[in-house]
């Protein structure tokens, strides 16, 4: 395996679970909970061996980076071999890599990322099941059983209508439901024992997409993984749907996050979240993304420095991403600590967009007369929403900024910009 955005696999899972050496089997080996299914030490790491493989001895999952990139974080195959440094594989598909880079605002998004396939939601079924799990735990958050859960929401700086328009829930105690149920094909391990979608006790944080259920979290009171979620779920960009192309957005990597920021700046920026530091590097969050005006990368300020690491992908990916890390650990340890978020991110969002300057003149071109102006803006939107798959009014927002930043606002007389 090449050099990579991840140093090696055990860096990368470490990202997600917290993992200790239990043996030197095959130059090391390392135990931890699954990030898929829980326990405490069935999940096992060989580093070292074949360029990284990991097995979990509950749910089956195996493999190497690519296969843990796609299975836990929902990467595509070509997505996830350039994150594991292994585009070698690729050279028998005759597409390139992506070429990521350092770029200005405003600049160009076609060179972004070939169009490739995209992940979609879960099938119906799976989407039906989780959404009577969704509203069951919704009415039990409001009970006399989720008094506990609901207060601790409220501890962290929530406040009611955040947590209703979330629809946020309480799952009260740990259940496994046979697969069929979720729509899931019948799995078994290796030794032959039949795989169940747990559903542990803990706060319940659905991720709708377009209307759609992709994914359910779980925010466990205790215990590693700290967050878990029912097998078939898909990763995707919580709270993409209200992403637009005239406010800016601010990456964060958990929900919690996401809610404490629009709750206290929601009408300056949107708050979208990536659920782990890999999470929704697919194209079509990345086109979301790209059609805003700005990107702030707040992702957590850690000691391993893992946040900024991670926010680096973002900022070489994104001409419109900035890193703007938090006053705290992340975005809700500044509101539990008494800090001012709406100012962190009033004061994010003035650093990095440019001041007007009303002495300058209008700028005159000649370069595009109206009519030209018009075929630029229709044929640099068509390419958009083909290539990109973005809905017509996201691409033709992107197209127009494009135009202004290069040539200025159309004008009747198609001359003066």
């Amino acid at each position: 395996m090449g050099q990579s955005i991840v140093a090696d696999l055990l860096s990368l899972i470490g990202q997600d679970v917290k993992l200790r050496r239990v043996a030197s089997t095959n130059g090391g080996e390392y135990a931890g909970p699954c990030p898929v299914c829980g326990g405490r030490d069935r999940f096992r790491v060989w580093p070292n061996e074949d360029g990284g493989r990991f097995w979990c001895r509950g749910c089956g999952l195996k493999g190497d980076a690519i296969a843990y990139l796609r299975a836990v974080h929902g990467l595509d195959f070509r997505a996830a071999c350039e994150m594991a440094g292994a585009t070698d594989k690729l050279r028998d598909t005759g597409a390139p890599p992506v070429r990521r880079g350092k770029a200005k605002l405003g600049a160009p998004v076609r060179s972004l990322a070939p169009a490739r396939p995209r992940l979609g939601p879960p099938s119906a079924v799976w989407q039906a099941r989780a959404q009577a799990f969704v509203e069951t735990s919704e009415q039990v958050l409001w009970s006399e059983a989720g008094r506990r859960a609901l207060s601790w929401l409220r501890k962290r700086g929530l406040s009611d209508e955040t947590i209703r328009t979330a629809h946020l829930g309480f799952h009260a105690c740990e259940r496994y439901e046979d697969r069929q149920a979720w729509g899931l094909q019948p799995k078994t391990d290796d030794e032959g024992r039949e795989q169940r979608v747990w559903l542990p006790h803990g706060v319940v944080i659905p991720w709708y997409v377009g209307g759609q259920l992709w994914r359910v979290k779980i925010r466990r009171a205790q215990g590693d993984p700290k967050y878990a979620q029912p097998a078939g779920g898909t990763n995707a960009l919580y709270n993409a749907d209200a992403l637009t192309p005239i406010r800016p957005a601010v990456i964060v990597e958990g929900e919690i996050d996401t809610l404490t920021v629009n709750q206290c700046a929601g009408d300056l920026v949107t708050a979208v979240a990536t659920g782990s530091t890999g999470g929704a590097r697919e194209l079509r969050w990345i086109a979301r993304l790209a059609a805003c005006p700005l990107v702030l990368v707040a992702y957590d300020v850690d000691t391993d420095g893992q946040g900024d690491k991670a926010a680096r992908f973002w900022v070489e990916t994104l001409p419109n991403a900035r890193r703007w890390r938090p006053e705290k650990h992340d975005a809700n340890d500044m509101l539990q600590s008494g800090f001012d978020v709406r100012a962190w991110v009033a004061a994010g969002v003035d650093h990095y967009t440019p001041a007007a300057k009303p002495e300058e003149k209008p700028r005159v071109c000649n370069m595009l007369d109206g009519e030209a102006w018009r075929e630029a803006f229709e044929e640099r939107a068509a390419i958009l929403e083909s290539e990109s798959g973005l809905p017509r009014e996201e691409a033709e927002a992107i197209a127009e900024r494009e135009l202004r930043e290069l040539y200025g606002p159309p004008e009747q007389d198609g001359m003066t910009r």
